[in-house]
């Protein structure tokens, strides 16, 4: 039987051949300061391709200028994908576009089947390029500050493209904690990451209808996809700020103005939703603080974005189906309209999925790097583990230091779940769209005790 290549199996071949190519370059004396071990660099490769932003070497400090480029053109390339790049390649040489390399970019970045090729794939580019070159203008403005130009405007490229990508990689070893009073940089990596994780077809969609209120054209109402997009962004978003500025008062944000604790729990709102950007140390963190950074790691951003995670409208279908049952309905609505039932099957399923593959990855890590030392003797390292655990299969790239401490087999292990949480659900979503109903049979229904 022919092994053919179909979406799924090419989005992974994709993903999976680019993290070895990069891994063995930035393996390479000219990659690093200093020698990196090959599956250091793998690992490296791995989280940057996943756009995670995990670390087990610091990035600014064991990586030359080479490896840092080669690194950001690793994310750069995850953030697009690799489906999508390799296509818009196809597209520029004039060839023609298979149907299985169409239906994978449709379905990574598009809530209507309906849009061509074509012009999808140049709205992300242009999106992208806009977006990073604004994010890159504004951080330089900051970086002359303290840098000459040459590396002022690298470390603006750098870290532009990092946030706009849900990255996370950063050039200094603390990441943004020295910066977290800095207003210009603090929101213009708010802005990147948001806009990053809301997807190019809500950018597309905001953007066509400010074009034509300004040109004085009467303007459609939004999509159901923009507006649970954009309302569940916005409300995880003041959820996390609030949650994070109470529950720290005492803590991190002890002593500190208004002004610093607003940026401070504006920034720890957004980073969850898989940028992996700090300005507070989360090893410091109350418990509280943590669960609920948990907990917006594993929902993440919006589908057709560069953010991992479940994603804000998948949890967002979830709530509407929990508040119309409480209400004895039987159809789930959102803003005055129908979801349709495969939509909810296909949120729960990713939900289901994603809590059972983390939860076996928790328990492998845990049989790794603590073996069979019972809780008392672990020094809170399993709080840590499993926060690293949700940070990879969110693509988020938020660690409580365990990283660089991780066992080869750990390192293996996040690894995995980084290949996974990047490429899992939409390998499932385009496997999903390309399967043909098929007849089966219908069994006698029998009632079942539920809660």
């Amino acid at each position: 039987m022919r092994w053919r290549l179909d979406p799924t199996r090419l989005l992974i071949l994709g993903f999976a051949a680019t993290i070895l190519a990069g891994g063995l370059v930035l393996a390479l004396p000219i990659s690093g300061r200093e020698p990196v071990r090959l599956l250091d660099a793998l690992f490296t490769a791995t989280s940057a391709v996943c756009v995670t932003g995990l670390v087990v070497v610091d990035t600014g400090s064991a990586y030359s200028p080479f490896g840092q480029a080669v690194i950001l053109v690793l994310f750069q390339a995850g953030g697009l994908g690799i489906m999508t790049l390799s296509t818009a390649f196809v597209l520029m040489l004039g060839r023609r576009v298979s149907l299985g390399s169409r239906d994978a970019v449709q379905d990574t970045f598009a809530a209507s089947a309906t849009l061509r090729i074509g012009p999808l794939l140049k709205q992300v580019v242009l999106w992208t390029l806009a977006i990073e070159a604004l994010g890159t203008g504004l951080l330089f403005l900051a970086e002359l500050q303290r840098l000459p130009p040459a590396p002022a405007l690298w470390y603006a490229a750098f870290h532009s493209v990092s946030a706009f990508c849900n990255a996370g990689f950063g050039l200094r070893t603390d990441s943004f904690v020295t910066d977290r009073s800095h207003a210009l940089i603090v929101l213009t990596l708010i802005g990147l990451i948001v806009l990053g994780g809301l997807g190019i077809t809500v950018l597309t969609e905001v953007g066509g209808k400010l074009r034509r209120r300004l040109r004085g054209v009467e303007v459609e109402p939004f999509s159901l996809h923009a507006k649970l997009a954009l309302g569940m962004t916005a409300l995880l978003i003041g959820v996390g700020a609030v949650g994070f500025a109470l529950l720290e008062q005492g803590n991190t944000l002890r002593g500190a103005a208004w002004s610093d604790q607003l940026l401070a729990s504006l920034f720890a709102a957004v980073t969850p939703r898989t940028a992996g950007f700090n300005t507070v140390d989360y090893h410091q963190l109350t418990n509280a603080t943590l669960y609920m950074t948990i907990l917006l790691m594993m929902i993440g951003g919006c589908p057709g974005s560069a953010a991992g995670g479940i994603k804000a409208t998948s949890f967002g279908v979830i709530l509407a189906l929990a508040r119309s049952r409480l209400r004895g309905e039987s159809s789930v609505r959102l803003f005055n309209r129908s979801v349709p039932d495969d939509a909810v099957a296909k949120a729960i399923a990713l939900v289901t999925l994603a809590f059972s593959l983390v939860t076996a990855f928790v328990v492998m890590l845990t049989v790794t790097e603590l073996g069979g030392l019972p809780y008392p003797q672990t020094g809170g390292r399993f709080m840590a583990l499993f926060f690293e655990s949700v940070s990879a299969f969110g693509t988020v790239g938020l660690s409580m230091g365990a990283t660089p401490t991780l066992t080869d087999a750990g390192k293996v292990l996040i690894m995995l779940l980084m290949f996974i949480g990047r490429l899992g659900p939409l390998t499932i979503s385009v496997a999903i769209a390309q399967r043909e109903p098929r007849a089966e049979l219908r069994y006698a229904e029998e009632p079942v005790m539920i809660g």
